[in-house]
């Protein structure tokens, strides 16, 4: 499955989209509100392996996102529905040198989009550190609303809900 957005091709993550993506979650300031930071090699494989795996048991999942004019991976998003979890979410992570183009953006609005109409959900869930301003700004102007807190991980988020 692949999707398209002004300046992104979103493409299922695969194992050959490894050494971007170990790269991208090396950054500890790509990963500072995700998880417990930034990752080793190790673990971006791992990492990679859960993204890989959910396409496999839920037909849907992450997608590499790679600028149509390079070619290049610059980060990734999509739509995460693990067992005992708190139901679809969208999420992304972008490279770097790719903030500020508007690629998050796109990448998120494709995948929500594809989340209602391709698999005809009413709502998808964004979980966002308080302090992710740039994130927060992002959920708010696909039409979120935060309407809860989390705590993961001893983390306090905000939940926005992005109905259809």
């Amino acid at each position: 499955m692949e999707l398209t957005t002004e300046d992104l091709r979103l493409q299922r993550l695969t194992a050959g989209h490894f050494e971007p993506f170990a790269v991208i979650n090396a950054d500890a300031e790509v990963r500072r509100f995700i998880g417990a930071g930034p990752l080793s090699r190790e673990d971006a494989w791992w990492q990679l392996a859960k993204y890989i795996g959910h396409w496999e048991l839920r037909g849907y999942g992450m997608w590499a996102l790679q600028e149509r004019s390079s070619g290049a991976m610059v980060g990734y998003a999509g739509l995460l529905d693990p067992d005992g979890g708190r139901g679809l979410e969208v999420g992304w992570a972008l490279a770097r040198a790719a903030w500020g183009r508007g690629y998050g953006y796109q990448a998120a609005r494709a995948a929500v989009a594809h989340a209602h109409e391709g698999l005809g959900r009413e709502q998808v869930r964004a979980v966002i550190h308080p302090d992710n301003v740039r994130s927060i700004r992002l959920a708010e102007r696909l039409g979120g609303r935060a309407e809860g807190e989390l705590t993961i991980g001893g983390r306090q988020f905000v939940e926005f809900i992005l109905r259809r």
